[in-house]
């Protein structure tokens, strides 16, 4: 049970986040990245806005659940449109929530990127 539903009910917001997991399933098999303000409209069908605690409150679900899941933070593909990398709350999350070791956070982001994308990619016999 997620911690706050953003006048959301329940079922709301477990549709909600299954949405998130798909929309970033895809883009990370595309090997991409996507935009705070393209996946709240794409997930939240723009009923909030890229700097919501809404949308910064589900990443954060996503990504403790791939971490503890897969030990890669998938909401590493969502980055801010002005400069192509997550904003601050994402570095602050890896480090406070998830007691990753940040180091270079440039660097940091690149290789969860990485493993991201490595995890997605079709294996052998399957087609991109």
């Amino acid at each position: 049970m997620p911690k706050r539903t953003w006048g959301f009910s329940p079922e709301e917001w477990a549709a909600i986040r299954a949405e998130m997991e798909r929309v970033l399933a895809e883009v990370a098999a595309a090997r991409s990245t996507i935009t705070y303000g393209e996946v709240a409209r794409r997930v939240f069908d723009g009923r909030v806005s890229a700097r919501s605690g809404a949308l910064m409150d589900l990443l954060g679900e996503v990504d403790s659940g791939t971490e503890d899941e897969h030990g890669f933070m998938i909401a590493s593909l969502v980055v801010r449109a002005d400069t192509g990398i997550p904003g601050e709350g994402y570095f602050l999350f890896a480090a406070e929530e998830l007691g990753r070791p940040i180091g270079d956070p440039h660097a940091f982001w690149q290789h969860e990127v990485a493993r991201v994308w490595e995890a997605f990619a079709p294996t052998e016999g399957e087609a991109p």
